[in-house]
């Protein structure tokens, strides 16, 4: 399975060096940026995640999809808590950039390269997997994230984002008797195959436009522990959680593979929220970037050896 996982992000890695260039070259400026992420956010990843959803019913998805979601719940609440013990701060400054560490540490990118990675590794049924996680994620995110940066939970945040409503409406969905008409599945379908080459040519952009911020040596000292703590020891904590999980749900039908699928969520690298809520939050953008860069570059090395760890451990 790690050759596998190497050759996807040999392929994304691709995708996103071609848009690097070619924004190096042309210099989107912020409003184009924002422009393709939005559409990758509230038109191209729920029309993916709909797409996966319509399928025949099966009782059995059902009864996975719900211990997906109580596990990935379970992993949220593990990295929250790794995330608040080694990330306090003593100076102002510190904590001015708390937030943003724990948002980088829990709030993995698995959507823009985890959705793309596990499709391109398990196809179509790995995406349904991940899309308990990724129900989870947004829940998480809007609650715990939002109050992490600002000290409060927005419930109508949490409830009306794009991804969620799409996982909700795909799980009815799924539930009845019948599938969506062509009319409306093509069209679903190639907006969602635009998902890996879009969500790799928004990294490019965001690698190019990346400066060095002037508090280098106290962001380079924050950045490089948010990249432990996300690359390697939360690596190691959740593949412990995950065998623990595996023993636990040995009955479950393909246990291992949801486990996996699990597992390489967890392993990407901090997610774009993490800079997303940086600028709603009006906190250090700068910064933000900082981590998601670092994590995502370094992530192509870490990924395919953690795969690599678990393929021996969770046997």
């Amino acid at each position: 399975m790690a050759p596998l996982v190497l050759k996807q992000l040999v392929i994304m890695l691709c995708i996103v060096s071609v848009s690097f260039f070619f924004a190096r070259k042309i210099k989107p400026g912020k409003t184009e940026q924002q422009f393709l992420s939005k559409i990758l956010l509230y038109l191209v990843a729920p029309c993916l995640l709909l797409h996966i959803l319509d399928a025949p019913y099966d009782s059995e998805k059902i009864k996975q999809f719900i211990v997906i979601a109580l596990v990935s719940a379970a992993m949220h609440v593990l990295s929250a808590f790794v995330a608040r013990i080694f990330t306090r701060s003593k100076t102002a400054e510190g904590k001015a950039l708390d937030g943003i560490d724990r948002i980088a540490v829990v709030f993995t990118n698995c959507g823009y390269i985890g959705i793309p990675l596990v499709h391109g590794v398990f196809g179509d049924e790995g995406v349904f997997y991940l899309t308990g996680f990724i129900a989870v994620f947004n829940i998480a995110m809007w609650s715990y994230g939002s109050f992490e940066m600002s000290g409060k939970i927005e419930l109508k945040k949490v409830l009306l984002n794009p991804s969620v409503i799409a996982v909700a409406a795909g799980f009815i969905l799924f539930c009845l008797p019948f599938r969506l008409p062509q009319v409306i599945a093509h069209p679903a379908a190639l907006i969602a195959s635009m998902n890996t080459p879009l969500s790799m040519v928004i990294l490019g952009i965001l690698f190019a436009d990346f400066r060095i911020p002037s508090e280098s040596a106290l962001y380079i000292v924050h950045a490089v522990k948010v990249v432990l703590l996300r690359l390697v020891v939360s690596s190691f904590v959740m593949l412990a959680f995950m065998f623990i999980v595996l023993r636990l749900t040995a009955a479950v039908p393909d246990a291992k593979k949801i486990a996996f699928v699990l597992y390489i969520a967890s392993l990407c690298p901090s997610g774009m929220v993490t800079t997303m809520f940086a600028a709603v939050f009006e906190k250090d953008t700068s910064y933000a970037s900082l981590v998601v860069s670092l994590t995502s570059a370094l992530s192509l090395v870490t990924v395919p050896l953690f795969v690599r760890l678990a393929e021996a451990v969770l046997r």
